[in-house]
């Protein structure tokens, strides 16, 4: 009812300035039969004469000049509005929240930050790092970034690169305890576990092999994982974001090359929506565009 009479004065302040119902109506792509009909039924609602109609010209009444300046202030805030929105839909500006897992937030998000910024000023980034998955909707998140095989399906996932596992440990490992050969070698190792993967002593190997993997070191923190296998602890399952720069440095070594098995992708996620913010679009396409090709910590695989 409300949202009725908004209409029917913002309709009426339209009559008052086109000047006559015929104008007001094409203005508005109505007929003049249903802009009179609409400005009748408003009088009859408020029990006034808001116009004197000739059928030649039509005036306001005194009471009607008195409605009709709130009206067309109405209106105005109205189409202020409306050009606020069509602003701020072209143009990517507000707070940006953003869900990462901590070691990808840190290495890889965080150094985009500043590059970010200065592309979009108007846009003012919110990060929280953490590696329990968020609810994007419940907790308000715009973006999330997610290593995972199998994103969301109630949000839009836009895949940024691969997540390539490896099975890796420091030199000094090998050089005490050997190196595995198969997968199937690996029961006589010391294996390390990343606690938050979903079967987290199930590692996967080519072509559909899963080994069962035993060892004294659990954790739920991937740079807490990388420190234990560069102190030489012993082997660990991880993806080459976190492993890969200290492979390419020859701190780490892979064994059992090419017979891993990955499946994960790194994507972006946000809700599925008709029209995402300006703010959400340009993040993700800055995100996409910078991970276009081979990611840079699977350097360490490329030649010199």
């Amino acid at each position: 009812m409300a949202l009725h009479r908004l209409d029917q004065m913002t309709l009426f302040a339209r009559v008052v300035e086109a000047g006559s119902f015929a104008a007001a109506a094409s203005s508005l792509g109505q007929t003049r039969a249903a802009v009179s009909k609409q400005i009748a039924a408003l009088e009859e609602r408020l029990g006034v004469a808001l116009l004197n109609r000739t059928t030649r010209r039509m005036r306001l009444t005194e009471i009607g000049r008195d409605y009709y300046r709130r009206c067309a202030a109405i209106a105005e805030e109205i189409d202020a509005a409306e050009l606020e929105v069509a602003s701020v839909q072209g143009r990517p500006r507000g707070w940006l929240r953003i869900a990462a897992p901590v070691t990808f937030g840190r290495r890889y998000l965080g150094p985009l930050i500043e590059p970010f910024s200065r592309s979009y000023p108007d846009v003012a980034v919110d990060v929280t790092l953490s590696d329990e998955a968020a609810d994007l909707i419940a907790e308000g998140f715009d973006v999330g970034i997610q290593v995972t095989a199998t994103p969301d399906s109630d949000l839009v996932a836009q895949p940024l690169a691969k997540s390539r596992m490896v099975v890796c440990a420091a030199p000094s490992y090998f050089a005490r305890h050997g190196v595995p050969g198969s997968p199937g070698e690996l029961d006589r190792h010391n294996c390390l576990v990343y606690s938050k993967l979903g079967t987290p002593r199930l590692w996967r190997f080519l072509p559909n092999e899963t080994i069962r993997v035993s060892g004294n070191f659990a954790v739920n923190h991937g740079e807490t994982l990388l420190i234990a296998t560069l102190d030489g602890l012993g082997i660990a399952y991880m993806p080459t974001f976190i492993a890969g720069p200290y492979l390419a440095e020859g701190r780490l070594e892979a064994v059992l090359k090419g017979q891993v098995r990955s499946s994960q992708r790194i994507f972006a996620l946000y809700p599925r929506n008709r029209n995402p913010p300006p703010k959400v679009r340009a993040f993700v396409d800055f995100l996409r565009r910078t991970f276009t090709g081979s990611p840079t910590w699977d350097d360490f695989e490329r030649p010199e």
